[in-house]
């Protein structure tokens, strides 16, 4: 009995905060006219979810969304989910957030519903650039014929990604509740391979990073935080700060080692 007082106790002396995030996909809104195309209902996502027992003869398929087929993008749903979440232990969302076409996508739930929101206090949020190509399987119309064609791909060109990222510094970074790590705006890439290939090659992506750090510090933050999605293990570029290793295994992390900050052990999240 002793032994397990003493484990509580040490236990309780080094209990952290822990933040907890959820993503949030924002395809599920009726008022972007450019989904429109991929779900012509007018309904965005919720079009698969509504038709899938058509497009699919013989597999049972019965699930409803128990509020109904909502509008994301309405900030009064919105409110709903931040209190579903809060009250559940979630207090941060990771927005999938995109950039096609020289202009962002499926943006309006945040812009237009969690912004909006009258409880968006209560809940951090950053984005989550998804930066994949869009291939015919999006549009229920042609998915089921199976083919791979891209719609739109999801690599931008030096000018682009210094375009978007000016934007996301003044439109999202500056709001209160975007989630920082001692001060550091996070921002998260998708699939680092797409970025490296849009943006010209390694070099040109060891730089077009550097330059952002640069732009995140000139607009009054420390520096920024770089996430990027893991798909192995002690898999890392350098020039992100998430999930470091010392032992880098491709090109990009030898030739851009130059460009990452070596983080503290100990984080605080703002």
């Amino acid at each position: 009995m002793g032994m397990v007082m003493s484990f509580i106790a040490c236990f309780a002396q080094t209990k952290r905060h822990y933040d907890v995030a959820a993503y949030l996909y924002p395809a599920y809104a009726s008022d972007d006219p450019r989904l429109r195309p991929f779900w012509p209902t007018g309904m965005g996502e919720w079009e698969t979810v509504m038709t899938m027992q058509q497009r699919n003869p013989g597999h049972y398929w019965n699930r409803r969304p128990l509020w109904g087929y909502i509008n994301e993008a309405d900030p009064a749903v919105m409110e709903m989910e931040i209190e579903q979440a809060t009250s559940h232990g979630v207090n941060v969302f990771i927005f999938d957030w995109y950039w096609f076409d020289e202009r962002p996508f499926m943006e309006t739930t945040l812009t237009n519903g969690f912004l909006k929101a009258s409880n968006s206090d209560k809940m951090r949020f950053y984005l989550m650039w998804a930066n994949h190509n869009v291939e015919n399987y999006w549009d229920t119309r042609i998915a089921h014929l199976g083919e791979s064609n891209i719609i739109w791909r999801g690599g931008v060109s030096r000018e682009a990604f210094e375009k978007m990222c000016r934007r996301n510094i003044e439109l999202f970074f500056r709001q209160p509740n975007y989630y920082k790590i001692d001060g550091k705006p996070v921002f998260m890439i998708y699939e680092l391979s797409t970025f490296i290939e849009g943006i010209g090659g390694v070099e040109q992506a060891r730089d077009a990073l550097k330059w952002f750090r640069k732009e995140v510090k000139k607009a009054g933050f420390p520096d920024l935080e770089l996430q990027f999605t893991m798909w192995a293990p002690q898999f890392n570029y350098s020039g992100f700060d998430a999930a470091k290793t010392d032992k880098p295994r491709d090109e990009f992390v030898r030739k851009a080692s130059t460009a990452c900050r070596t983080t503290s052990s100990a984080t605080s999240s703002t």
